[in-house]
């Protein structure tokens, strides 16, 4: 080892002979030395016109340390930055690392390679930034023109699984009975983020060969990308290359013959000095990274091969992204690798991506609603779990029309345009001619759709049976593994990337044999078969007739046509016979649940308004949701029903219903076509507060009468809410009944004071409603409502001293609790507002002049001091009951002093 005392001459000078030796990348040296300044121009020339290298290496060492300590110094700092260029020698590493540099030294400056190899590496980092743009901008290419802003590359994180086993035997496939509810069974597809994985990882960990597997449009792509991405925006410190293929688009007839054909005409081509940077990439192939992204099969491309098997660049890294049942082919099946499963977007994921996309609009308020949406959908919410789901979800909802953008699309035409947009990538066709692709793989598509009916039946996800290419259309559809079960012989599983997409397809396939509908309705209501009943919404949908264009490559329009003219009458009395009600009437239980949401989903779907009426009719136009969970989706599905009915108004009842503020949202947007309205008291607090605090233009007189002339409000609450319930009072031509709701222990919020005062002729009756868990004693509630209106007597008598008097009358007149003892409240307001320290005492006497004749006093709940100071408010002695007399010395002496005021004691 080396001294470390020795000063960077003597450094250098005893290493000299071994630095002539084995000194590597001379021009490299060169330039490092002109750049810092310690050589100039005409040094530099007559260097480079020495033909020997050992002679350009001792005209180098001899004129830096002609120049002294500091000179010496800069040497060996690019020694140092270099040395996995210059310094092949291990002794020479160890030499260089044994020096004492000064800490944390300046490197921006120096040059990590040759001129020509650092340009070609900013020419492959341009590469990638375009790479990565284009495939962005051609994402966003399916949203309309005022939502592309972004244009560069964006990632949301996804799964990232590294816990895969080597052998893919081992894989466990899906239980064939799903056994699951349907709610946990949606949740299932999403994956959890286990480990924190990330494309970062990917580049820093020193596995050198990375297995990148994944169901289709999983998001392996925009991991690959992602990793492109991250090299593009590191700093040039570091002289390293990668290289992106895209491996789909490379033809069986394209096969490249050297390593140099593939990376420069195939990929990029260097600027200057091809053969210079061509031999630094394979000196130095540590800092190369290579990704075949799509790979299926290496048969054509052998310089691929090559540098999959290391033959070529052996210690390049090599990133392959592929779907699950290509590992188990030939050329990979042995292949040592990093395994990383890409599983897609987790439930934070989910959310980060559809936020950041709906926002994409400068005013990303009118999707606010549409977020919700999905966001309360699990159907909808577990589908985007794929990322390219996910990204025709966000596209659908962008394309609403005017007129429906204040309701999601229907489900259905998301997954139609979904089917579509699957088919052009698989073709590799992208956005050209979709019709024409659905009538090209018509015949496949229809034989999924069997499959995946068959499946749904037998209530399995495996499709076993499925027996096909990888390149076959079926799989843009399906994730696939091939489990070897003997040394010769592989069983095939697929499976559809989510449960409601197999429902969509088994609807499909019902589309085009219409003569097993009926069958499949009457025995979706048995107990056995009542999973294949989420089929019918997907059906209702493929029968709208706006989507009929969407499909007529698939099934011809006519038919479709001729199937609507009778479906939707045979779902309406299938799922709600004529002898339900009778037997309703008579007491008797019908044979099966009826379950309007679904009837709802349903009609919903189908955008016809004629078969909305006949189920209204049916129901006598009454829609009885009570005790129901209405998510967003389900209040759309009802809102549309309601709008329907233009000649003739319903009734609603949501008695203790569970709905979020959106979904209340949505259907009290039809409320004009609302006839009458049921509810609980805590739904109807909650439907006023959302419709207080939002912008819709609501007619609340209408909305006063279905509720009865009762007008709900919160005890704590947003400041718009009182403010624009004030208006609803004053613009009212009746009285209104407010109903006040509130939890134990809660205070009335200043801005509802303010409002109660302002509005007190407004008001016909005052009454309080607790939360259903915070239900107490009759005497607790009393407490607290005496609270309140001491409280509101208190707020009176500090803003509005001129009519003080006549709001306490009215307010103890809305009381009930002090209806008869009036006596109480003259004590009670005394102590209040004395305790609350204001002198506002002597305004108070007014409020005493009619008090009762009698009084009836309970001194163990009264304090003998306040009776005194309020008896001294009297213009006349009163007649006094007492009873609750206290032993207390102080009691007792109050007591004494209030006998001048009293004129009767019994």
């Amino acid at each position: 080892m080396a001294c470390t005392r020795q000063s960077a001459l003597e450094y250098i000078q005893n290493r000299r002979r071994l630095l002539v030796e084995r000194l590597q990348n001379l021009p490299l040296i060169v330039e490092n030395l002109f750049q810092r300044k310690v050589f100039h121009e005409e040094e530099v020339s007559k260097i480079q016109a020495e033909v020997d290298r050992f002679d350009q290496t001792r005209k180098i060492l001899d004129w830096v340390t002609a120049k002294g300590e500091a000179a010496c110094y800069e040497l060996l700092v690019i020694l140092d930055i270099t040395r996995k260029r210059t310094l092949d020698n291990a002794d020479l590493q160890q030499w260089i690392s044994c020096f004492p540099f000064k800490e944390d030294p300046e490197m921006t400056d120096y040059l990590v390679g040759s001129k020509p190899c650092q340009r070609y590496q900013s020419q492959l980092k341009c590469k990638a930034r375009k790479i990565t743009e284009c495939t962005w901008k051609q994402s966003c290419s399916l949203l309309p023109e005022r939502c592309r802003n972004e244009v560069t590359f964006s990632y949301t994180p996804l799964v990232l699984d590294t816990d895969v086993p080597s052998s893919l035997s081992k894989i466990k496939t899906k239980s064939k009975r799903c056994k699951k509810a349907r709610p946990k069974k949606l949740k299932s597809f999403i994956p959890i983020a286990k480990q924190e994985t990330s494309p970062a990882d990917l580049l820093k960990t020193p596995k050198r060969r990375i297995l990148l597997f994944g169901k289709p449009g999983i998001g392996k792509t925009a991991v690959a990308h992602q990793m492109l991405n991250l090299w593009a925006q590191k700093d040039h410190r570091e002289l390293d290359y990668m290289f992106y293929f895209d491996v789909r688009d490379i033809s069986p007839g394209i096969n490249p013959m050297s390593l140099e054909d593939l990376l420069f005409n195939m990929y990029s081509e260097p600027e200057e000095s091809r053969e210079e940077v061509l031999q630094d990439i394979k000196k130095n192939s540590e800092n190369v990274v290579v990704i075949f992204d799509g790979i299926t099969d290496l048969s054509f491309h052998s310089v691929i091969k090559k540098l999959v098997d290391k033959d070529l660049l052996p210690d390049a890294k090599i990133v392959i992204t592929c779907r699950p049942e290509v590992p188990s082919g030939d050329f990979l099946t042995d292949w040592p690798s990093f395994r990383v499963e890409v599983k897609g977007f987790s439930n934070e994921s989910i959310l980060a991506y559809l936020t950041k996309m709906l926002s994409a609009e400068p005013n990303p308020k009118p999707n606010h609603d549409s977020l919700s949406s999905v966001l309360n959908n699990l159907e909808l919410f577990s589908l985007c779990h794929v990322p390219m789901y996910a990204l025709m979800v966000v596209a659908c909802i962008y394309y609403s029309t005017p007129e429906a953008s204040k309701q999601p699309w229907p489900t259905t035409k998301m997954y139609i345009n979904i089917l579509r947009y699957c088919l052009q990538k698989h073709g590799g066709k992208r956005l050209k001619d979709p019709d024409k692709c659905l009538v090209e793989n018509r015949e496949q598509i229809l034989s999924l759709a069997e499959i995946a009916f068959d499946a749904t039946q037998q209530k399995t996800m495996n499709l076993t049976e499925l027996s096909c290419e990888a390149s076959s259309v079926q799989f843009a559809f399906l994730g696939a593994l091939m489990i070897m079960v003997e040394p010769t012989v592989s069983n095939t599983y697929s499976a559809f990337l989510h449960y409601t997409v197999q429902e969509f397809f088994g609807a499909l396939w019902l589309l085009q044999n219409p003569d097993k509908i009926r069958e499949v309705l009457q025995k979706c209501q048995t107990e056995e078969w009542k999973h294949t009943k989420h089929m019918v919404p997907f059906l209702c949908g493929l029968l709208n007739e706006r989507n009929i264009r969407l499909v007529n490559g698939l099934v011809p329009a006519q038919k479709i046509k001729k199937t609507s003219d009778w479906f939707f009458k045979e779902v309406v009395n299938t799922f709600l016979p004529l002898q339900t009600n009778q037997d309703h009437a008579e007491g008797g239980a019908p044979e099966f649940e009826i379950d309007l949401l679904f009837l709802c989903q349903c009609l919903y779907e189908s955008q016809s308004t004629e078969a909305c009426l006949l189920l209204l009719d049916k129901l006598d136009y009454s829609l009885d949701l009570d005790k129901e969970h209405l998510d967003p989706h389900h209040c759309c599905a009802v809102s549309y029903m309601i709008s329907q009915s233009a000649k003739r108004k319903v009734g609603l009842d949501l008695n203790s219903c569970t709905v979020s503020d959106q979904g209340l949202r949505l259907i009290l947007g039809s409320l004009k076509n609302v006839q009458y309205l049921r509810s609980d008291p805590s739904m109807l607090c909650q439907l006023w507060t959302t419709l207080l605090s939002g912008e819709a233009d609501i007619d609340f007189t209408n909305l006063l009468g279905l509720c009865g002339n009762e007008l709900h409000l919160p005890f704590l609450g947003e400041r718009r809410v009182f403010e624009r319930a004030e208006e609803v009072m004053k613009q009212s031509l009746e009285r209104v009944n407010l109903c006040l709701h509130w939890d134990r222990g809660t205070l009335l919020s200043e801005a509802l004071s303010k409002t109660i005062l302002k509005c007190l002729t407004h008001i016909n009756k005052l009454s309080f409603t607790p939360l259903q868990n915070h239900r107490g004693s009759p005497e607790k509630l009393e407490k607290e409502q005496k609270a309140v209106l001491l409280n509101l007597c208190l707020q009176a008598a500090l803003h509005h001293r001129e009519t003080f008097q006549g709001a306490v009358d009215t307010l103890l007149s809305l009381f009930t609790v002090y209806q008869t003892e009036r006596y109480d409240i003259l004590i009670d307001l005394y102590s209040h507002v004395k305790q609350a320290g204001r002198s506002i005492l002597p305004s108070l006497r007014p409020l005493y002049q009619p008090a009762p004749a009698i009084w009836f006093i309970d001194l163990s709940e009264r304090k003998a001091f306040l009776l005194l100071e309020v008896l001294k408010l009297q213009p006349e002695k009163k007649s006094v009951e007492l009873k609750g007399w206290s032993d207390k010395e102080s009691e007792v002496r109050s007591f004494l002093q209030c006998l001048p005021y009293i004129s009767k004691l019994r």
